[in-house]
C-alpha cells in the first residue's frame, strides 16, 4: 500500500468510477429519486428542505474533484485492485448515507447545517491543502529521499487524515441526522488503527531516525492532542 510508484491506471480508474456513479446516485435521490425509492420498499419518506438537498449535492460533488485531483495529481504512489475495490465500496456507503439520511430530514436548515459546511471547508483545506504543500516541497530536487515535516504537517503527522475526519463530522452535520456520525467514526477508528500503523511503519522503516524525531514532538492525528 505504501512505497510503490506507478500511474496505478485500472485501480485509480476504478475507485473514481465508483465515486462519480455513488455522486451521480445521490444527486438522484436528492432531487427526484426520493419517491422512487420510497415506492420500491413500500414506505413513504420525508422530503430534506431544497437548500439541504443542494448542499448535500455539492458537498459530494466538491469531494469527488477532491478525489480525483489527490488520486491522479497530489499522490504518485501505487494503487492495488484490492485498495481500489475496498475505497470504491467505502466511497459508495459514505454518499449514500449522506444523501439518504440528509434527504429525508424534514428539519428546518439552521446555524448547525451551516457550521457543518464551515467544518467540510477547513477539514477540505487541511487534507488537500496540506498534500499540496508537501507536493510543491518534493518538488525541490534538494528535498529528495527527505521526510517532510513542514508546513500544516508541523501539528499532526497526518494531518491530511485528520482533515478527512474534520471534513466528514461537517458533512454529517449538514445531513441534520445523528445518524451520519457513523461515517467520521469509523474513518477516524480505520485512521487511528489501520491507515497510520501501516504507513509509520513504512516511515520508520525508511527515513529511520529523522522520523523518531518526528514522532517524538508531534502529535499523531489530533494536532496538540494526540
Amino acid at each position: 500500500m505504501y512505497g510503490g510508484y506507478d500511474t496505478s491506471i485500472g485501480p485509480k480508474a476504478l475507485v473514481t468510477t465508483c465515486n462519480i456513479a455513488a455522486v451521480a446516485a445521490a444527486a438522484w435521490f436528492l432531487f427526484g429519486g426520493t419517491d422512487t425509492v420510497a415506492d420500491w420498499f413500500g414506505t413513504d419518506l420525508d422530503h430534506a428542505a431544497l437548500l439541504r438537498r443542494g448542499l448535500l449535492v455539492a458537498l459530494s460533488a466538491i469531494y469527488l474533484l477532491r478525489f480525483i485531483a489527490t488520486t491522479f495529481v497530489m499522490l504518485k504512489r501505487s494503487m492495488e485492485w484490492s485498495e481500489a475495490a475496498t475505497v470504491g465500496v467505502w466511497v459508495v456507503i459514505i454518499h449514500g448515507t449522506m444523501a439518504y439520511v440528509g434527504g429525508t430530514n424534514a428539519a428546518s436548515v439552521g446555524v448547525f447545517t451551516w457550521l457543518g459546511v464551515l467544518l467540510y471547508l477547513v477539514g477540505s483545506y487541511l487534507n488537500t491543502g496540506s498534500e499540496y504543500q508537501r507536493k510543491l516541497w518534493k518538488q525541490v530536487p534538494e528535498h529528495k529521499g527527505k521526510l517532510y515535516t513542514e508546513g500544516l504537517f508541523k501539528y499532526s503527522m497526518h494531518i491530511n487524515y485528520f482533515g478527512d475526519v474534520v471534513l466528514f463530522t461537517g458533512f454529517a452535520l449538514v445531513t441534520g441526522s445523528p445518524w451520519a456520525f457513523v461515517i467520521p467514526a469509523i474513518m477516524a477508528c480505520m485512521f487511528a488503527f489501520l491507515n497510520i500503523p501501516m504507513l509509520d511503519k513504512y516511515l520508520a522503516e525508511r527515513y529511520g531516525d529523522a522520523f523518531e524525531e518526528y514522532s517524538r514532538k508531534t502529535a499523531k492525528l489530533v494536532p496538540f492532542v494526540y
